[in-house]
């Protein structure tokens, strides 16, 4: 074997894999939603499991002399399963409904993007098997170049597009393909042939993701976005936040701007908002949003997510002299406002009366020192899919009680926060808004008989607008607000002068008890924190157990947890079918003798599965609001598990040497254990602190962060190894197959539990899980003097990377 290529085919083999499950998420945010992350998670730990379970099964095929051949041409077949899963998912829109048609679409989903994931598997695998004495030096390669992977992903994306960059992670993983074969010394004349053939695959689709003619394939064009396909769509670019598109309006006064196909705000025409200034308020959402100005317009004026402008451009008609806008997407700000679309929006943000940053906008609250007269946030995040139930499963960490309360600090003393949301039947999205208020107001020390004083509530159709201040309206403020709300043809459905209005609803709730109205209320509203930040979903614990096995009974406001339902159904099924039946079927004799030993052992893998899937996405989770975007927790908690997990596996047969197995179990466990208690009790008031510095900065402390539990847990997989090795070689592979299983199952309860209980329970249900781990297998470990380094190397290694990759 020609070590050196067949070094490189795996490190860019590896890299091309965790790219595609990072890119294909964000593909996913763009065809259907942002939660569905996890759902990339479980189909890359599918596929390397199920890889695993098949090479040992299959002894005869997999034999010695084929492997590195066989690595190659599953990597380049990863380029043109790529391809097929890519127009699958960008031509099977989905909607979060429950009709039959809907479910089919999501198993093809399944299928389509889990082939490349399964595909590059078994490459994974069979060279990690084919490596044998020099498996450690391999083992670096893979790490090295899935960390790489992650880091690039964010550069590719911007360069060549969404469905550019998938296609150019294909190519790589055919062109790690062409090493792979290259390097065998046997079957000479088929790995030239794979070499040719993946040659071929890097050069279709390197041309279909940079070549002239990428803008009218069916790859490059999202044919079919979430619950429409999409229409009039001038101009399109991609970054690692989002896709963002320009559409015409059929109006010459504005043109829409689209952040992955679904959240839209307007461009206003430069050209007609000078010619007609009424134009601002021709606009339901600006009717609501700017009555702020009715009584607050000394300035400065503070607009988070001012997207295409029309907040500013009311702002600036109402006579603030003052704007600053945060806008966390660098495509909005400065590509289309400051860019392509600068003269057509009037150069609206060039403006020497407007100051707009780049920033995520808790971030920038929380490192500005300067105060403002108002805040704003409209309709940020989402235009329609909230009524749909499609943020279900989101984490929002705007709306949050730990972030009205700074945002409440940021303002002057008379100074007003501005939220507009949509307003349903029943309001449940605006009530749990009015509960933040509630909740931050009672944090400051107002009392909550008093909570009505401070807040005005104006709507108009299907939005409305909350004003909040930390001191009680005053009369004339109240006067001036239901005058200016009268003008506009506004509804009122609360006003602190009458502590009523034209909604019984929120009059009610009022005149309740925070937490007494939240008991009493048969969906779950109370307020959303940074360690549960799911604003948008209010079913309670006890129905969502319930209501697993009636996919019938969910609401319409909730039908995101359909989609959350079946994928679970679905994990655990295909895993049962794909991982544990087969070795059921084939290899029961393994656990003959010890029999309690040996499931112990297994026991054993199976805690450690599920420990790591829920203390990796629980940091990811967890991790989001330090970073700033889902995007940059994702890759940052991946890149640096794979390293330090790495790190922690090369050190494992150094403590084993020292502590012995049991010891060695028992200390790392304790110490991940108590590490992880203290991250549940120290990270948020250090996020909290650290949140206003750099992302840069950000990112490289939450890499320090990770890194410390990736080291622990990565010592963990080899001595299970050794101590199944202690009974029978072939209950390795056991192990694997079950390990995979509960990570693929796992990957999807931390979702459950993190939505239904915080991220502080998923992290303490994976120290659990590894408890109960060191426990089983301090029961069955033996007193085998075997060294790490002596056991079968891709036992050893290939699980752990499995897990990481």
């Amino acid at each position: 074997m020609r070590f050196r290529l067949f070094s490189f085919g795996v490190a860019l083999t590896s890299g091309a894999s965790l790219a595609l499950s990072l890119l294909f998420t964000r593909i996913f945010s763009v065809t259907m939603y942002y939660h569905f992350a996890f759902f990339l998670v479980s189909l890359a730990l599918l596929g390397i499991a199920v890889a695993g379970v098949v090479i040992f099964l299959l002894p005869r095929v997999f034999t010695p002399e084929r492997l590195p051949l066989l690595a190659g041409a599953f990597a380049v077949l990863v380029g043109p399963l790529v391809m097929f899963g890519l127009y699958v998912a960008v031509n099977n829109p989905m909607s979060v409904d429950l009709r039959a048609e809907n479910v089919q679409r999501l198993v093809r989903l399944y299928a389509a993007t889990g082939l490349p994931f399964l595909a590059s598997g078994f490459a994974i695998s069979l060279a990690i098997a084919a490596a044998r004495e020099r498996v450690g030096t391999v083992y670096a390669f893979d790490l090295v170049g899935a960390a790489l992977g992650c880091m690039l992903t964010i550069p590719l994306i911007g360069a060549t597009g969404g469905q550019g960059a998938v296609l150019v992670a294909g190519g790589v993983a055919a062109l790690g393909g062409v090493l792979l074969a290259l390097s065998s010394t046997s079957y000479v004349n088929a790995s030239r042939a794979v070499a040719v053939v993946g040659v071929l695959v890097f050069a279709v689709l390197g041309y279909d993701a940079v070549g002239p003619a990428r803008e009218h394939t069916a790859f490059r064009i999202v044919q079919g976005t979430k619950f429409l396909r999409e229409q009039n769509v001038e101009w399109e670019r991609w970054n690692a936040l989002s896709r963002v598109t320009v559409s015409k309006s059929g109006e010459a006064d504005h043109k829409w701007i689209h952040i992955d196909a679904d959240a839209a705000t307007r461009i206003l025409s430069g050209e007609q908002v000078k010619a007609r200034p009424d134009l601002v308020m021709r606009f339901p959402e600006s009717r609501v949003s700017g009555l702020v100005y009715a009584i607050r317009k000394e300035g400065p004026a503070l607009i988070i997510g001012p997207g295409g402008g029309p907040d500013v451009h009311a702002a600036l008609m109402a006579g603030v002299p003052r704007v600053v806008g945060v806008e966390v997407n660098p495509l909005i700000a400065e590509t289309v406002m400051k860019g392509a679309y600068r003269d057509y929006n009037g150069g609206l943000y060039d403006d020497p009366r407007v100051d707009v940053h780049v920033d995520d906008g808790r971030s920038f609250v929380r490192r500005s020192e300067e105060q403002f007269s108002s805040i704003q946030a409209t309709l940020v995040d989402t235009w329609a899919a909230s009524a749909a139930g499609a943020f279900t499963l989101t984490e929002n960490n705007l709306y949050t009680a730990e972030a009205f309360v700074e945002y409440l600090r940021r303002l002057k003393p008379q100074g007003v926060l501005s939220m507009t949301r949509w307003y349903g039947s029943p309001p449940l999205e605006f009530i749990r808004l009015l509960g933040l208020g509630r909740e931050a107001l009672t944090r400051l020390g107002v009392s909550w008989q008093q909570h009505g004083q401070h807040f005005f509530v104006v709507a108009d159709n299907r939005m409305a607008t909350m004003l909040l201040k930390r001191t009680p309206f005053t009369p004339e403020e109240i006067e001036a607000l239901t005058q200016a709300a009268q003008q506009f043809h506004l509804r009122i459905p609360f006003s602190p002068a009458t502590m009523a209005g034209a909604d019984p609803q929120l009059t009610r709730f009022f005149a309740a008890e925070p937490s007494a109205y939240y008991a009493a209320s048969p969906h779950e509203l109370s307020p959303t924190t940074d360690n549960r930040p799911f604003f948008f979903y209010t079913v309670r614990t006890s129905d969502f157990l319930r209501l697993l096995g009636n996919l019938g009974g969910l609401n319409h406001n909730n039908l995101a947890l359909a989609i959350l339902q079946i994928l679970l159904l679905m994990s655990v099924a295909l895993t049962l079918l794909l991982v544990v039946l087969p070795l059921a079927l084939f290899r029961r004799d393994v656990l003959v003798g010890q029999r309690s030993r040996k499931l112990g052992v297994l026991g054993y893998f199976l805690a450690i599965g599920f420990g790591y899937i829920l203390v990796e996405l629980g940091l990811m989770q967890k991790f989001i609001l330090f970073l700033g975007h889902p995007i940059y927790a994702l890759a940052v908690v991946l890149a640096t598990l794979l390293a330090s997990s790495g790190v922690g596996s090369a050190l494992s047969a150094r403590l084993v040497a020292r502590f012995g197995l049991r010891g060695t179990v028992v200390r790392v466990v304790a110490a991940l254990s108590a590490l992880l208690i203290v991250y549940l009790l120290a990270l948020g008031p250090l996020f909290s602190a650290l949140l206003g510095l750099p992302v840069g900065v950000r990112i490289a402390l939450g890499a320090v962060l990770i890194a410390l539990p990736g080291l622990m847990m990565g010592t963990l997989m080899p001595v299970g190894v050794r101590t199944a090795l202690g009974y029978h070689a072939d209950l390795v592979p056991w192990g694997w197959g079950l390990n995979g299983a509960t990570s693929v199952v796992g990957s999807v309860l931390a979702v459950v539990l993190s939505i239904n209980f915080g991220f502080a329970v998923t992290l303490l249900a994976g120290v659990v899980a590894y408890a109960l781990g060191a426990l089983a297998l301090s029961r069955s470990a033996n007193a085998s003097q075997m060294t790490v380094e002596e056991a079968p190397v891709a036992s050893v290694v290939a699980p752990e990377a499995k897990q990481v990759a």
